[in-house]
C-alpha cells in the first residue's frame, strides 16, 4: 500500500528524496516505485532497506509491501 508508505515518509518529516539517498537508489528509482502507472514492484531488496531506514515494524512492512488491499 504505496499511500501507508507515503503517509510515514510524511510522518518522519522525510522526502522521497532524501529516503532515496539515504538507502542508497537513486530517485528515479524510489520515485518509479511509488508511481501507480510503473507498475512496478518493491524488490525485497529495496521493501528491507525502506523498512529498516524507516523503522517500521513487521506488521506494517507487510501491510505496505506484501499485502494486497
Amino acid at each position: 500500500n504505496i499511500d501507508l508508505l507515503k503517509a510515514e515518509i510524511v510522518r518522519q518529516g522525510l522526502t522521497i528524496s532524501k529516503v532515496a539517498a539515504a538507502i542508497g537508489v537513486s530517485d528515479a528509482t524510489l520515485y518509479s516505485r511509488f508511481s501507480k502507472a510503473s507498475g512496478k514492484p518493491f524488490s525485497l531488496e529495496l521493501a528491507s532497506k525502506l523498512s529498516q531506514y524507516l523503522g517500521l515494524s513487521p506488521d506494517t512492512a507487510f501491510n505496505i509491501f506484501l499485502k494486497n488491499n
